[in-house]
């Protein structure tokens, strides 16, 4: 007689963790959690997610992602972009020396005739004959016309209407004028201990030294004026000091009998003729 085997059943259950924290004085449970595999890996997910979203938001966020590597600054973007039309500059003029050199050299070994020298063909050099009867292209033209629309627009011209209402004061008193007089840099040979005043009221944005030119102080003025006076000895404010019109900024040399002052004035970027604005 046979006799059936009992079929033993294995119940399959979930594995579960458990997360404790036991004080080790005592031994007591202070804090624990229960966790399944799932929400362990979860876990483990939304905390990496987590991370990697902190990391992104201070890296975006925060001067630090300048230190990755690649990113430039602007003012980096714009240096390399400047940089790059110098070069290309500088190479076209080095292809015309090239070329120029070229030529004598041919002439002086007598492999060419004078009478036949040519300018080199290369892409970088397109030489214009000065004397040439050939009627302007259309883009020649175009240029001219777009150049004579911006010209009626010019600063220089502008600059007037800006100074309207603005009474320019005499940087020096007792100077005279050295030079040409419609000159954008106004040379002035000044009295021994002769004070340096401020044309107008402003504010000092820059103040150097050189020993060709001496201290040096640029103020801004309102409407755009920039004015810079250089050759002065001894100087009475620094840079972010505001100053009013006539106030002394600087002395001329001590010791030297006649000391040499220039004067600039500008206008949006534009030299102009100081003597057309400033009374002396």
């Amino acid at each position: 007689m046979n006799i059936p085997h009992r079929k033993s059943h294995k119940y399959k259950t979930t594995r579960r963790y458990r997360l404790s924290f036991i004080n080790e004085s005592t031994f007591n449970q202070v804090w624990s959690i229960k966790l399944s595999r799932n929400k362990v890996i979860l876990s483990i997910i939304a905390l990496v997610l987590a991370v990697a979203c902190i990391v992104s938001t201070i890296i975006v966020l925060t001067p630090i992602r300048t230190l990755l590597p690649g990113y430039l600054k602007v003012s980096q973007r714009q240096e390399n972009a400047v940089n790059s039309m110098r070069i290309d500059s500088l190479l076209t003029v080095v292809n015309i020396n090239n070329s120029y050199l070229n030529n004598i050299n041919d002439i002086l070994t007598d492999k060419i005739d004078t009478d036949t020298i040519i300018h080199s063909t290369s892409d970088s050099i397109r030489i214009i004959p000065i004397d040439s009867i050939i009627d302007a292209s259309n883009a020649e033209k175009q240029f001219v016309q777009q150049y004579e629309e911006q010209e009626r627009f010019n600063l220089s011209v502008l600059a007037p209407i800006a100074a309207e209402g603005m009474m320019f004061y005499s940087p020096v008193v007792g100077a005279v004028i050295n030079g040409d007089e419609q000159s954008t840099t106004l040379s002035l040979t000044v009295p021994t201990r002769s004070s340096i005043a401020s044309i107008y009221n402003g504010s000092v944005i820059d103040s150097y030294y050189t020993p060709e030119t001496g201290n040096v102080i640029i103020i801004q003025h309102p409407n755009n004026f920039i004015s810079k006076y250089s050759g002065i000895a001894e100087i009475f404010t620094t840079k972010g000091n505001k100053v009013i019109t006539g106030q002394k900024i600087g002395i001329a040399n001590t010791s030297a009998q006649n000391q040499q002052v220039n004067i600039e004035l500008w206008h949006k970027g534009t030299p102009l003729i100081p003597l057309d604005y400033i009374a002396f």
